[in-house]
């Protein structure tokens, strides 16, 4: 919701600079100087949609009215030109001439108002905001979401109580229902009570230094973690010729004590970074984030040419933000991945320095980040545990469907997102992206071109693997609701087959299907000793009966530590299975794939396939994204949020939709 506050106000106190200067920005506006381009973009983000009140003071009284706003103009008033009686004349003449009143801010820009098909131009110096709940389609604004989640989190005992008095409630109004009586309908005043089982977790290997230590074995009284200790990644990269985009500007003693605590950690970790001497420094500032948007690519050309010209290859750009900056970090990304290929990693300033202090904590966590980046591989599964599925060429898949908000439905498309394994470890993955257009009513969950994706991806198994080709094939899909499995199965999984006798006549490899679901409302409360200290359940707790369907295989694991909230589990249900895997071998396939995801040494909530196809859907959204906005900045759209509109030719859709799904040539760029 917002509260009644007039859009300049005075010093400081202003709607513009509650937006603009709240939060992790700091500073104060210049209303005097108008707002840059980046500025009027996010004034124009938070404000779309919003109602204001408009009152105009003229010698004959105030004029009032309400409008909902559309977007904030680029021009400054004193520059926004409109018809009046066939004259062009700007907006500050126009109240001068019309009503006598003299702008107070000539240099901030109007607000367009009331219908697209009107051009109802009103500065911003005459408006409040009024107080409302926000329009269900608006999305909170990033830092809203984090601190609704901090405060909306509960503790397990707390929501069980919370449960236990909803029950106790409705249970009261059962009992003297007489319709309920008269019906015989009763309900227990517990929870059900179930008896699940804890997998035991498996032992993570990393490089074999010569003594008997990489092998690290997870706590089984307090799992979902583990310690690295003194182990290096299994597979380091080498990273000699690095560059720092400093974009928070640190002193000289900073950077030097951030490039040496890359190198120091880096080193421990077992990832080679070149010296302080062979990094190259480039210093930009965020204060006018117009520029920094105009210029961050000009300066990763530059870092670029610099390396070509000493005849070396660059193998990566750290980014060190000032603030948290979601145009310029989608921007980088972009240019990174899909124009320059350069491998980029960003980090805060803010986080690298917590306690005042650089953190190596941060700085070994941002390395775990830039060794997968690399083509390293940071951890895996010790030989000893490997499930036997593992132990003969199998290619893991994951698979997921990302979808545009609602009001953005008929201008955005649904992206969908293939990974498969490439090698013995499933720890490293290929990816394939698809552009896929919605109905306006419905979104489609079928993956459209599925044949194709599993063809590529076999084929880049092949490849990697000298001429061998998988025996088995395990998916696990995520984003598919239980309407639309057997649409997903029939469709997707003929697909698959499809695929694999195209390449081989007479090549079928059994097939295991699993989608995998979060959203669903069964929390699980342990009534032993088996929880952690905060009471939610131990990761790799599974339950696969007393709550589960008759007939069809499914289960519920939870495979990840709770540390905020109570725990979540994931369902896992078995739609095909070619394999005859049993519910254990699915169960322990699925709590082990959760351990190697390479951001962290934590087992995580999802299977790590699913995760990167999560990881890679979000990453085409926002390279489709800076796509449009491009080609809309080109076709001379007024503004880059309303860029709403979608107005772009089909042309250009078409040539966006090739760019996106012709892929990204560095391997696991997307961690």
């Amino acid at each position: 919701a917002t509260k009644q506050m007039h859009l300049t106000g005075g010093v400081g106190e202003g709607y513009l600079q509650q937006v603009l200067g709240g939060g992790k920005r700091g500073g104060t506006v210049d209303l005097g100087k108008g707002l840059t381009e980046e500025q009027r973009r996010v004034v124009t983000k938070d404000m779309e949609g919003l109602k204001i009140k408009y009152e105009l003071p003229t010698p004959d009284g105030v004029r009032k009215r309400q409008y909902r706003v559309l977007e904030v103009r680029r021009k400054p008033a004193k520059e926004e030109m409109i018809n009046v009686e066939g004259e062009n004349i700007s907006v500050v003449k126009y109240f001068t001439k019309q009503y006598g009143v003299s702008l107070k801010y000539p240099n901030l820009p109007c607000l367009w108002v009331g219908s697209r098909d009107r051009c109802t131009f009103i500065p911003i110096e005459f408006c409040t905001m009024m107080s409302q709940p926000l329009p269900r389609r608006k999305k909170l604004p990033d830092e809203a979401i984090a601190t609704m989640i901090r405060q909306t989190a509960v503790k397990p005992l707390d929501r069980q109580k919370k449960i236990m008095e909803g029950l106790q409630r409705n249970n009261d109004k059962y009992k003297n229902d007489p319709y309920a009586k008269e019906f015989g309908i009763s309900l227990s005043g517990t929870m059900t009570k179930l008896t699940g089982r804890i997998l035991d977790p498996p032992s993570i290997e990393y490089r074999d230094n010569g003594k008997d230590k990489n092998i690290v074995n997870i706590n089984k009284t307090n799992p979902g973690k583990w310690f690295q200790d003194k182990n290096t990644y299994l597979n380091g990269a080498d990273v000699s010729n690095w560059a720092v985009l400093d974009m928070a500007q640190l002193n000289d003693g900073q950077y030097k004590e951030v490039v040496q605590g890359f190198v120091t950690v880096g080193k421990e970790n077992g990832i080679k970074f070149g010296g302080v001497d062979k990094v190259m420094k480039v210093r930009v500032s965020m204060k006018d984030m117009d520029e920094a948007l105009a210029t961050i690519e000009d300066h990763l050309v530059r870092i670029g040419h610099h390396f070509q010209a000493a005849g070396s290859k660059l193998d990566f750009v750290l980014i060190i933000f000032a603030y948290k900056a979601g145009s310029l970090y989608d921007k980088i990304k972009h240019l990174g991945d899909m124009k320059l290929n350069i491998s980029t990693q960003c980090c805060l300033k803010a986080n690298l320095y917590k306690g005042g202090n650089l953190s190596k904590q941060v700085v070994a966590n941002v390395c775990m980040k830039i060794n997968s980046k690399l083509g390293g591989i940071n951890h895996v599964l010790s030989k000893g545990c490997r499930p036997n599925i593992l132990k003969r060429p199998v290619m893991i898949m994951g698979a997921d469907v990302s979808h545009p908000a609602p009001e953005c439905r008929s201008f955005k498309p649904s992206i969908a997102a293939v990974v498969a394994s490439v090698e013995p470890k499933a720890v490293n993955y290929e990816v394939q992206v698809r552009i896929q257009d919605m109905g306006l009513e419905s979104n489609e969950e079928v993956i459209k071109d599925m044949k194709e994706v599993t063809r590529n991806l076999l084929l880049k198994f092949f490849e990697k693997n000298n001429g061998r080709k998988p025996e088995k094939i395990v998916m696990f899909r995520d984003g598919c609701s239980e309407g639309q499995f057997l649409t997903v199965l029939a469709k997707e999984l003929m697909a698959m087959r499809e695929a694999c006798m195209e390449l081989e006549e007479g090549y079928q490899p059994p097939i295991t299907y699993l989608v995998v679901q979060k959203r669903h409302h069964t929390r699980f409360f342990p009534s032993d000793t088996n929880k952690y200290r905060n009471g939610n359940a131990l990761a790799g707790t599974v339950v696969d009966q007393g709550i589960n369907h008759p007939t069809e295989g499914d289960f519920y694991l939870l495979s990840h530590e709770g540390i905020q909230g109570t725990s979540r589990p994931c369902h896992y249900q078995v739609l095909w299975d070619d394999n005859n895997m049993t519910a254990d071998e699915l169960e322990v396939l699925a709590y082990y794939l959760c351990h190697l995801y390479s951001r962290c040494s934590r087992s995580v909530s999802y299977p790590t396939p699913t995760y990167y196809a999560h990881l890679v859907a979000d990453r085409a959204r926002k390279h489709h994204n800076e796509l449009i906005e491009l080609a809309q900045f080109d076709c001379g759209s007024s503004s880059g949020y309303s860029a709403g509109s979608g107005k772009i030719t089909e042309t250009e859709r078409r040539k966006i939709k090739e760019v996106v799904e012709r892929g990204i040539e560095k391997p696991m760029y997307f961690v």
